[in-house]
């Protein structure tokens, strides 16, 4: 693989790119990246959590082709093929809305889209598109193998697992980026180890055995960061203050269903904060959005007062997925407490924090390989560390103003008796 220049970054040092990859990155739709945040709302409580979904974009793309490198002196692919997982991995974050995950469940529940389903539309519908076109890439079938969905254009269907599966690039890199930027030691990989050891079998990735402390870290750092950093208090009162500011002012900020793509890439971190100070300082934010922006501007933030946190196989089916259901509890929180409703609020953040994509019934889901006695067994059958972590973690809490945050609290102890916390439904 021919290289034209290199890109200086602190996670990864000197990382090459081609022609072809300069050529993605120089288009409008991927600078973008540039200004939208990793971390969301990340940086109120670790300041120097202002990394973007650039460089995390461009690191992804270097671990694909170290794996892709791995896979070429397995035999098992050609130079070409090496090339489609570097791209693949640098477009699977295209499609993220304003200050990345804060914004996620706005941009959906208005626009209809995924930002897998945003990624598959910016390359099909913008320029970038026509620049993978001349470049000899088929854009919808790298669209959808950027995003996990399909291989590309006939490939084996392991190498999506590489791009987005239990042990992928993408989280290789956000795990040791996030723990770098914002100084928590605990989400440190060793990606070399891990990607050293990847293995193809039953035609499915796996990892060989003696790498297993190098996947038994690797689970233990996704664990402890969501913990320290991702599910942090502190930042999901953050998070969940922009989600209610937004889902009031989603029409003024342009977000609609059907918006095009012209309009989808526009919203950046920048804009989007500028224009809510706009609506603020103009008097036409909602009364409650315009009381949590002035607020979140000057970082009083909301407070827990009521927190559980379980570990399930399946927390999919959960009765708290359930929107009716968080909105009739805020009402009984609210009347038992004797306080508005709209100052009461009930996080039960969704994204997953274990490496799987499908829920998995005896196991982990992940194949380590014995090359002495030639045997493939999952990862929790030979590694209790990993056995022990192969639940997701759930939390629950609930949020108020720090003037009420005694009554609330009390109120919801209340209302989540023990039989209702481990309450299941299946939808």
């Amino acid at each position: 693989m021919l290289f034209y220049s290199e890109i200086m970054d602190p996670i990864h040092g000197y990382i090459p790119f081609t022609d072809s990859e300069k050529a993605v990155i120089d288009t409008e739709p991927f600078q973008r990246l540039h200004r939208l945040r990793q971390l969301g709302m990340g940086f109120y409580v670790y300041p120097s959590a202002t990394h973007s979904r650039f460089t995390h974009s461009v690191g992804a793309m270097h671990l694909a082709g170290l794996a892709g490198e791995r896979l070429l002196n397995l035999g098992l692919i050609d130079g070409d093929t090496q090339q489609i997982l570097r791209m693949a991995a640098l477009l699977h974050d295209l499609g993220h809305g304003p200050f990345s995950h804060s914004s996620e469940n706005v941009l959906q529940q208005t626009t209809g889209f995924t930002h897998e389903d945003m990624t598959i539309k910016l390359v099909d519908e913008s320029v970038l598109g026509d620049v993978l076109e001349s470049l000899g890439f088929n854009k919808k079938s790298l669209s959808e193998f950027a995003v996990g969905r399909k291989p590309y254009s006939g490939g084996q269907e392991y190498l999506t697992k590489i791009i987005a599966g239990q042990v992928d690039v993408d989280k290789m890199d956000f795990l040791n980026r996030d723990s770098y930027f914002t100084g928590v030691p605990y989400g440190k990989v060793d990606h070399r180890r891990l990607i050293e050891g990847l293995l193809v079998k039953s035609d499915g990735v796996a990892i060989n055995m003696n790498a297993l402390y190098a996947l038994e870290q690797f689970i233990i750092a996704r664990y402890e960061m969501f913990k320290a950093v991702y599910y942090h208090r502190t930042v999901r009162a953050a998070e969940i203050m922009f989600d209610r500011i937004l889902r009031h002012t989603a029409v003024d900020l342009g977000i609609h269903k059907g918006m095009g793509v012209d309009e989808y890439l526009k919203l950046d971190d920048g804009y989007v904060w500028s224009k809510l100070q706009e609506l603020a300082r103009s008097e036409k934010m909602n009364k409650n959005a315009l009381g949590l922006f002035k607020m979140l501007n000057s970082r009083q933030l909301l407070k827990s007062c009521y927190e559980v946190v379980r570990h399930e196989i399946d927390p999919q089916s959960r009765i708290f997925n359930n929107e009716k259901v968080l909105y009739a509890l805020v009402d009984s929180i609210a009347e038992k407490a004797k306080v508005d409703p709209e100052t009461v609020f009930i996080d039960t953040p969704t994204l997953p924090t274990i490496p799987l994509n499908n829920i998995v019934k005896d196991g982990f889901g992940l194949l380590v390989y014995d090359e002495k006695t030639k045997s493939e067994y999952d990862a929790s059958h030979i590694s209790p560390l990993t056995n022990a972590l192969s639940q997701y973690m759930v939390v629950l809490r609930v949020y108020t103003f720090a003037n009420q945050r005694e009554t609330v609290g009390a109120a919801a102890k209340s209302i989540f008796t023990p039989e209702l916390i481990s309450e299941k439904v299946s939808y």
